[in-house]
């Protein structure tokens, strides 16, 4: 199993944060368009390559990411399913499910009814903190991709609710 983190920075506007292994060694780098419409981020590797591309939609009524990512033909879309209470996401593409509370950022990600990878928010963190476990390494940048996506579906309601009180 590998472990990941992913640790954005508190007060950062350039949208770009680092995803390390156990040992603090940068694996992913993560960039944000800062004005772009749509929103995106690109997902590089430690040789700079783009391994991932995620694409916020924009006229969807509730929020939808698409992720192309490089290892697999199939693109991923994530997309918001409307309910009342906590909010839940569906996965289309690999055979994809997620379990668990994705607005506490404490959640699996199933495919086949294996666990492929869970991730555990840190509370006590400066900033938004993520410990990532994978169990299958073949879709590590999947798993990554999933994360970056929620974390900002999650960071945007969060900024509509705190402007509307």
């Amino acid at each position: 199993m590998k472990k990941l983190l992913m640790k954005q920075h508190l007060f950062s506007f350039s949208e770009k944060f680092d995803i390390t292994d156990d040992n603090e060694n940068v694996l992913y780098n993560v960039s944000g368009s800062m004005f772009s419409i749509p929103k995106y981020f690109d997902i590089f590797n430690t040789h700079g390559v783009v391994v991932a591309h995620l694409s916020h939609a924009v006229f969807s009524f509730l929020p939808k990411f698409t992720l192309a990512i490089s290892d697999f033909s199939e693109e991923v879309e994530l997309v918001q399913r409307f309910t009342f209470l906590r909010p839940k996401f569906d996965i289309e593409g690999l055979g994809l499910r997620i379990d668990g509370d994705v607005w506490d950022m404490n959640f699996t990600i199933i495919k086949n009814n294996r666990k492929i990878g869970y991730v555990n928010q840190r509370w006590l963190a400066m900033s938004s903190t993520y410990d990532i476990s994978i169990e299958d390494e073949s879709l590590e940048t999947v798993v990554v991709s999933l994360v970056v996506a929620i974390d900002y579906i999650k960071a945007q309601r969060h900024t509509h609710v705190s402007a509307t009180n």
